[in-house]
């Protein structure tokens, strides 16, 4: 069987988002974290409205939808660029992919709560055993950070699993380009007053090496990654989307490997074969939904 799109795209997203904490890392030796995530959000808006542009702008039809784009920009982009960027001044990047853990079930939770999904026990079952796998690759790394720092982390988590839940609607009626570039426009405007000052002070200090880790946290794992998020969530339950952030711990921890200089830990074929067999479980439960949900239409229509 040929692998699905969305699959193909949710894979990529991880493998771009676990290059971030690295990249992250090495600029702020350089920037604080309000001027990393101005110079983060700005620079992926400007990268976003030019695609939009060229690629002919579809246009929001109104000051409702206006209005939410803004409303999911405070949770995809303001509370998440600011809450993950100052938690990685405060805590581990092993810390903080600990928490990253946490969202699946978040989302889930959230998305249960605003009736958007419902509960089944297979998914429960696929969060569990991608959970273990990530807590079981990652280890005890909370220990290593701040409270404060962690609390901020799983701030950042629970704040991009309500934009996942909320946004999704939108996107039924206008494309992922249109929702992602309006999202982060908003979000440069909520980011703006605090981070243009320390911005204004820190960019004529920045080195070549933080020069290179911001093009590439602009590049990879912002607009390509967030794009690419947004394409399969308009495709796929946000549950599911969220599930696949289960692979980010597999592939920061092979990424340490060179870039960090750390030793692969003799957890990572056991955790590797929990983290897929959790995605794999979660697939196989949303094929089946749609199944049963295009039974139920077809019954409906016989009728």
């Amino acid at each position: 069987m040929r692998p699905s799109p969305v699959y193909v795209a949710l894979i990529l997203v991880q493998v771009f988002f676990a290059t971030l904490p690295i990249a992250v890392k090495i600029a702020l030796r350089d920037l604080s974290s309000p001027a990393l995530a101005l110079l983060r959000v700005t620079g992926a808006a400007v990268l976003f409205l030019a695609i939009h542009f060229a690629t002919g702008g579809q246009r929001v039809r109104s000051r409702a939808d206006y209005l939410r784009l803004s409303l999911y920009s405070v949770f995809g982009v303001i509370l998440n660029q600011l809450l993950y960027i100052t938690a990685l001044t405060m805590t581990t990047a092993t810390a903080a992919q600990t928490l990253v853990t946490a969202g699946p079930a978040l989302t889930l939770l959230v998305a249960i709560l605003l009736r958007h999904e419902s509960a089944t026990p297979a998914k429960w079952l696929g969060i569990a055993l991608a959970g273990c796998g990530a807590l079981l690759l990652v280890g005890v790394g909370l220990h290593q950070g701040s409270v404060l720092g962690n609390l901020l982390a799983l701030g950042n988590v629970t704040a991009y699993s309500v934009y996942l839940v909320l946004s999704r609607g939108i996107l039924g009626r206008y494309n992922a380009l249109t929702v992602i570039t309006w999202v982060f426009v908003f979000g440069v405007v909520g980011i703006f007053p605090w981070g243009i000052a320390p911005a204004m002070r820190e960019v004529g200090g920045m080195g070549a090496a933080t020069w290179a880790a911001l093009a590439w946290i602009v590049a990879v794992p912002t607009v390509a990654a967030y794009y690419l998020n947004v394409w399969a969530l308009a495709r796929a339950e946000a549950s599911l989307v969220a599930m696949f952030v289960y692979i980010q711990p597999v592939m920061t921890a092979s990424l340490a490997i060179p870039f960090l200089g750390e030793r692969p830990s003799p957890r990572m074929i056991p955790a590797t074969l929990l983290i897929f067999a959790g995605v794999w479980v979660s697939i196989r439960a949303g094929r089946a939904a749609k199944a049963r949900d295009g039974r139920v239409s077809a019954a409906g229509q016989e009728g």
